[in-house]
């Protein structure tokens, strides 16, 4: 094991026992003014500081000051934090009140001053002594008055008023001293006749300019004894006693990445059209140089890997995103044109690549060549594709994404990306909650990484991971002394790096590596130098930054919980606490509109519980989008805290970050794009606390620490992005818990990635991650409250778990005692009980319970019960599920019965099969008279079924909801947006300008609904969307509203889209306006096989949109704007199937067949019986469209309709392309899915 010791800069007195030991009295409590006394229009608390503040039009006309309520102090010790701008300020001490009405004060000041030399003086403020002592002065004062300068101090270094800084004032008898940032500006002893013993403390606002101070952090103790003589001599002979003594290496500064990288021109993030796991994409730009080049620097990095050439010469690569290839390339730039070659490959989720080159000239100009749409790409390497001669004409131009800076990506490599501000790891910019204070342990080096994994191991050795490959350290905290880091990746180790996720438990440590596996590292001789490594073999593997994350002890501390992101695939398990996971939709899913997790399914993120000695896992959790980690709190229950979309802002379905109780058998409904559940579904459970925007890194309980009570007994949630630490305090709930987030720590930028407590009671924490500056630091807490360990219980919380846990122990498995036992908590109000009642009756065989579910009496156990049969059932027990919710009394349920009964029959009709005629006209005459309810949430699913039911009067009502909402209720976030101006600039838009996400919800259901629309309506609704559009949303927001609008159009008829044409833009030509060629064949009976077969390599997009028209596609569909409108518009058919599904519905048209599009039998008053699509006027008249496609529509009037029923037999006939060879199938097929779009990326593959 290396070991690298590293000097002191300077002495370290803050780390000391005694340091830590002393506490402190709070003054501020960080949110209100209680205990100060103030004149009101200049005193006030925002952002956890006081803050005093005159202006022009509210000036002050003599000094005022904010007077502390708590009496006189003699001998002291004052510390707090300051900033200043405008104006001089002070603290004002052993004072006392000369002007009531102003609230002046008369005694010694700390002077606050923008002249170095005035900083931290002390001045006689209306005693008639003036500046008793200036900056750097030891002086004594005599009974004569008369000053002496024993002594020049050491200078202190410049110091900018605006920044936050730390003064500290000890005061013991006649000698006083004042400290700036830990450096002694002042010590006076003071035998002054008029000198002062004891008296009033407060803070100072100047008369004169405009002017504001704040003030933080505030503490204070009083001095007698040996106490007070020792810390005075310790005042006097050390200067620097700051919280923020660091250890640093002698190592040069970190590099940043190209300065210029955010100068105007700015580069462009750019990929192809879509982008996919493992997805390589290759780039070339063409680019003139005019004279002779000086200096040439190139920035260039890519989501996930790159490898840049200049010229047909390799000039670097990367191999992650967050460092990005910084270097001179000006050898390989040449006079004339040059080409830049990027190869750039995607590892799962999102992706794009950026470059910039700048080039100095010899005359000093500058010329610069950016990523932009015009760089050509390709997705089929070439040889000699990075050569100068290589012809790309064929090559597609790129696809722009956003320009660096924007979210998610930020400026990979700036030092800052995590938010905005100079000084990243000062922690006097670290706003603490009162009684707190940060220290600043250790500076990562650069040859280190960017730390984003803590734990600790039994001795209170930190270990720290790199979030790419500088390797594992173990970092000892030792009293008065740097730490001793030491390089764990060493030897047969050396490759050890990249954890998301670290535990010390049974004589090991558990490393969970990022695109790894799960390793087990040991000490296998007893030198205390781990040396072996096991890989568990099942442990799953990728993701990223949405993969594999958190390993900590298990309650019991017989095991391991292990989580994962949704890009981490679950790992083979040998059993699972949930009986089952679907996507659980009723109706069609919108994908995201910029692609990310296009395609990921169930489970989404999980935790697994894994046993140390067999390596069996068991599925514990599941549906989450990121939770980056997981923690226990004192009574055992598990919680992860779960990360945003934030692209979805604004949007119905967007989540915020949040704290979730990670029960045994849940399920948090994580679905991708439009598909997260409600919170309110029967079938999954509510957050704890719901926290707003943010990228949430690592979690740790406050058990152990030598914290306040409260502190103690909470759990700490790290955001990366707003640089937040949240004291996440829970309140018992029954089963579950309540939460408050509490901003318990946070800066600008803080890019906070993991925390561990400390044997010493102290909380530690690493920032850093996407290779930004990382440290290490402690959060201790000085102040007086009592720090006793948390006991606290709610009998009826503490029976309510036990009750839980019974419940719990069947889950997973078969037993005989288990539906006997849970059945009666399926009734219970405690949505966690009644949880645990129902995955244990889903864990056992469904024909043991399958008879109870429509009989049951109770309402809510029938409810319940319903949504656990139509999870674990089959087709046949839907009529009978059914059956037994129609009977129930819909309109005496309160509004969470509601609720579930609602989300029972989508259960029932997306997992168990649709409803029947009868049965569709029947829960229409049940629920459609529900509708408008006063509740929202229950409109939101009254919508949702009636829609999927094609009730014919919900348009109109649902109109009516919409067209008479009330305005948005807006996030309370705007103070959270403040801590990173690049990511909270779209929260701020938000705010400023929300969008009707409520209504936005109906609209996206409205969607799929085809009958009872009247032209009023319509219209209606497409103005909503053109409102819509115009409010502030995510990155993914306008495109969902464009696929929304494009969607509803697909449902209108030809005559209605006409008329809507001046809402919409939309050019209704049904009329193609190129040549329409038959198919030449020769054709065969295809089966779903044998067309998927062919449907390999390049297609020809002309022939394709030819064959749509000539295969008879577009005589009852739409795409592009042209064809039919009997069937649905095809132009959106990449965004829901893949390639199978289409095939399917095109070699089997009535296997899957839409209710919307479904044919029915009609039989009229003359006895004639009509088979086809029927389309239902506002009269009652029908239109039918016969299945023989050669025949012409049928009009039947309302008075001559007998019955219409259901036909089994799709519109469509089959085997439209039997006609067609192999190549046509495959060029039909390329241009469905393309959507019609000769630019998608279907047609670019495979081309050179």
């Amino acid at each position: 094991m290396n070991r690298l010791f590293l000097l002191l800069s300077m002495m370290i007195s803050c780390v000391s026992m005694s340091a830590a030991e002393t506490t402190f009295d709070v003054l501020f409590n960080g949110k209100n003014l209680d205990g100060w006394k103030g004149l009101a229009p200049f005193w006030s608390v925002r952002d956890g500081a006081i803050v005093g503040e005159s202006t022009a039009e509210n000036p002050i006309k003599t000094n005022t000051f904010l007077i502390w309520q708590g009496g006189d102090f003699g001998d002291f010790e004052f510390r707090c934090l300051v900033r200043f701008t405008g104006n001089n300020s002070g603290v004002q001490y052993r004072s006392g009140i000369v002007d009531k009405d102003n609230l002046a004060l008369a005694g010694y000041q700390a002077d606050l001053h923008p002249k170095q030399n005035y900083l931290g003086m002390m001045y006689g403020e209306k005693t008639g002594r003036g500046i008793i002592a200036t900056g750097g002065q030891r002086v004594v004062i005599g009974d004569d008055g008369k000053p002496q300068v024993t002594d020049q101090l050491a200078p202190i270094e410049p110091t900018d008023g605006d920044h936050w800084n730390e003064l500290r004032i000890v005061a013991v008898g006649n000698r006083m001293v004042h400290q700036i940032n830990g450096v002694t500006t002042v010590d006076v002893t003071d035998d002054h006749v008029d000198a002062k013993m004891s008296g009033l403390l407060g803070l100072q606002l100047h008369q004169g300019p405009a002017m504001k101070a704040e003030f933080r952090s505030l503490l204070i103790r009083k001095l007698d004894g040996e106490d007070a003589a020792q810390t005075m001599a310790n005042a006097v002979e050390t200067t620097s006693l700051r919280t923020d003594d660091v250890v640093t290496s002698k190592a040069s500064p970190r590099p940043t990445s190209n300065s210029r990288v955010e100068e105007t021109p700015k580069p462009t993030w750019i990929w192809a059209d879509e982008a996919s796991n493992g997805q390589s994409v290759w780039f070339r730009h063409r680019f003139t140089v005019a004279g002779k080049v000086k200096n040439a620097q190139i920035y260039a990095t890519c989501d996930n890997k790159i490898q840049v050439s200049i010229n047909g010469k390799n000039i670097g690569a990367s191999n992650a995103w967050e460092k990005p290839l910084t270097q001179d390339i000006t050898a390989a730039i040449e006079k004339g044109e040059n080409v830049i070659a990027v190869a750039g490959q995607n590892e799962g989720g999102i992706a794009a690549m950026v470059a910039k080159i700048v080039i100095e000239m010899a005359d000093g100009k500058l010329q610069t060549v950016v990523s932009d749409g015009s760089w050509k790409i390709s997705e089929q390497k070439a040889d000699d594709w990075d050569a100068a001669s290589f012809d790309d004409a064929s090559w597609k131009t790129a696809t722009t994404i956003r320009t660096i800076g924007g979210q998610p990506w930020g400026v990979p490599g700036s030092p800052n990306d995590a938010g905005d501000g100079s000084r990243p790891l000062d922690p006097r910019d670290i706003v603490v909650a009162p009684g707190f204070v940060v220290d600043r342990i250790y500076d990562v080096t650069d040859d280190q990484g960017s730390w984003v994994s803590l734990a600790t191991d039994p001795k209170g050795r930190i270990y720290a991971s790199d979030q790419q490959q500088a390797g594992l350290y173990r970092l000892t905290i030792r009293e008065d002394a740097a730490p001793l880091v030491e390089k764990v990746s060493v030897g047969p180790l050396k490759d050890l790096s990249g954890a998301q996720g670290m535990v010390w438990a049974d004589d090991s440590l558990w490393f969970h590596q990022s695109g790894g596996k799960l390793q087990r590292v040991r000490d296998s001789n007893g030198d205390d130098v781990l040396d072996t490594i096991e890989v568990i073999s099942n442990s799953t593997e990728g993701g990223g930054e949405h993969g594999n994350h958190a390993v900590i002890r298990t309650e019991d501390g017989e095991a391991l919980y292990l989580d994962g992101g949704n890009h981490a695939p679950l790992a083979d398990h040998k059993s699972s606490r949930v009986p089952m996971w679907s996507e659980g939709l009723l109706l069609p899913r919108m994908w995201d509109a910029r692609g990310h997790a296009r395609g990921k399914l169930a489970p989404g993120g999980w935790v697994t519980r894994l046993d140390p000695n067999t390596h069996e896992q068991t599925v514990h959790s599941i549906g989450y989008r990121n939770q980056y980690d997981i923690a226990l709190n004192r009574h055992g229950d598990l919680f992860a805290y779960d990360a945003d979309m934030e692209w979805d802002l604004g949007l119905p379905w967007y989540r915020p970050t949040r704290i979730c109780q990670a029960t045994s058998g849940s399920d948090f409904g994580w679905r991708s794009g439009s598909g997260k559940w409600p919170t309110y579904y029967e079938d999954t459970l509510p957050p704890v606390v719901e926290i707003g925007p943010g990228s949430p890194t690592g979690m740790v309980s406050g058990g152990g620490t030598d914290f306040p009570t409260k502190y103690q007994d909470a759990i700490f949630a790290l955001d990366w992005t707003y640089g937040t630490m949240y004291a996440i305090h829970l309140t018992e709930d029954g089963a579950g818990y309540r939460g408050e987030a509490e901003p318990f720590l946070y800066s600008s930028p803080l890019p906070l990635t993991d925390a561990v407590v400390g044997s010493d009671g102290s909380l530690y924490f690493a920032v850093g991650g996407r290779g930004t500056q990382s440290g290490l630091f402690r959060v201790r807490y000085v102040g007086n409250s009592r720090r006793d360990a948390p006991t606290a219980n709610d009998p009826a919380s503490t029976n309510a778990r036990s009750q839980r846990r019974n419940l719990e122990a069947f889950h997973g498995i078969i037993s005989d005692n288990a539906i006997a036992t849970a059945w009666p908590f399926l009734a219970s109000d405690d949505r966690f009980l009644r949880h645990a009642a129902r995955i244990a009756i889903e864990s056992q065989p469904v024909d043991r319970w399958a008879d109870r579910v429509a009989g049951e009496p109770e309402t809510q156990s029938r409810i319940t019960a319903s949504v656990a049969l139509a999870r674990m059932g089959n087709d046949s027990h839907q009529a009978k599920l059914v059956d037994g919710l129609l009977a129930m009394d819909a309109a005496s349920l309160s509004t969470n019965q509601t609720l579930g009964l609602l989300r029972a029959y989508a259960l029932a009709f997306s997992e168990l099969g649709p409803p029947n005629d009868q049965q569709r006209s029947a829960v229409i005459k049940q629920l459609s008279p529900m509708l408008p309810s006063d509740d929202a949430d229950v409109n939101t699913e009254l919508i949702r079924v009636l829609t999927y039911l094609r009730d014919e009067s919900l348009a109109a009502k649902a109109i009516e909801l919409i067209q008479h909402r009330d305005a948005p209720e807006l996030p309370p976030w705007f103070e959270l947006a403040q801590r990173n101006s690049r990511y909270g600039s779209a929260v701020k838009q938000l705010i400023a300008n929300h969008p009707p996400t409520r209504e936005l919800g109906y609209a996206f259901m409205l969607r799929n609904l085809r009958q009872g629309w009247s032209m009023d309506a319509r219209r209606a609704y497409f103005e909503f969307l053109n409102q819509a559009a115009s409010a502030s949303g995510g990155a993914s927001y306008a495109g969902y509203l464009t696929r929304i609008r494009d969607e509803a159009l697909a449902t209108c008829s030809g005559t209605e889209r006409k008329a809507l044409e001046g809402l919409t833009g939309e050019d209704f030509n049904p009329k193609p306006d190129f040549a329409i060629v038959e198919p030449v064949g020769p054709g065969r009976k295809w089966t779903v096989e044998s067309a998927l077969g062919a449907n390999r390599g390049s297609k020809d997009f002309q022939r394709g949109r030819s064959l749509f028209f000539s295969g008879k596609c577009a005589a009852c569909h739409r795409l592009q704007g042209l064809g039919g409108d009997i069937g649905p518009d095809l132009t959106s058919v990449r965004n829901k199937f893949d390639e199978k599904y289409l095939v399917e519905a095109i070699i089997h048209p009535s296997k899957h067949i839409s209710d919307q599009y479904g044919s029915s039998r009609v039989l009229t008053a003359d006895g004639q019986v009509l088979t086809g699509l029927v389309v239902t006027k506002d009269n009652g008249d029908l239109t039918i469209y016969p299945i023989d496609e050669n025949a012409k529509s049928v009009e039947v009037a309302a008075d001559d309709i007998e019955l219409v029923e259901e036909s089994k037999i799709s519109q469509m006939p089959e085997g439209l392309i039997d006609r067609f060879n192999g190549d046509e199938v495959k060029d039909l097929i390329g241009y469905i899915m393309a959507g019609g779009d000769a630019d998608d990326g279907v047609y670019t593959k495979g081309k050179k």
